[in-house]
């Protein structure tokens, strides 16, 4: 019985995770206009390795989402400085991937002419650092599961 849970748990853990992956990228494409619609404008280029960045923060915000309901209903201890992590990641990827000048926050911060100058230029490496944060988010994930498997196998 407690194996056909385990099981039901697995299955409804990859739906979660799949489903959120693929909304987390319509969301943030349409949002960003790496998906073309009416609704918003890009002011700025499309560089190849925007749609590198969200199909890798969807991918992997997604399987830290599955990883993570899998967890909290397995009884597995959840850290939560990885949530935090996973979220930074989430985040960076979205500016990384973004239209700097279309977001409002960054022209009030540094300017129209120092986010040109300053933040695009530095959009592909916090694409980087935010690929990491997730993969390291999904990773410590991931090994919470397995530790939990080698604590019932020896129990």
């Amino acid at each position: 019985m407690k194996n056909q849970l385990k099981a039901k748990l697995k299955v409804y853990a990859i739906i979660i995770g799949t489903v959120s992956a693929f909304f987390i990228f319509i969301v943030f494409g349409i949002v960003t206009v790496l998906i073309k619609n009416t609704f918003f404008i890009r002011m700025t280029p499309v560089h190849w390795y925007d749609y590198l960045f969200l199909a890798l923060t969807s991918v992997l915000s997604g399987a830290y989402i599955g990883l993570w309901y899998y967890n909290a209903n397995n009884k597995t201890k959840i850290n939560s400085k990885c949530n935090y992590t996973a979220t930074g990641g989430a985040i960076g990827g979205f500016f990384s991937f973004g239209c700097a000048i279309c977001n409002k926050l960054l022209v009030f911060l540094l300017g129209l002419s120092g986010v040109v100058a300053y933040f695009m230029p530095f959009q592909p490496i916090l694409g980087v650092i935010s690929i990491a944060l997730l993969g390291y988010a999904v990773f410590i994930q991931l090994r919470n599961i397995s530790s939990d498997k080698i604590k019932i196998s020896y129990s």
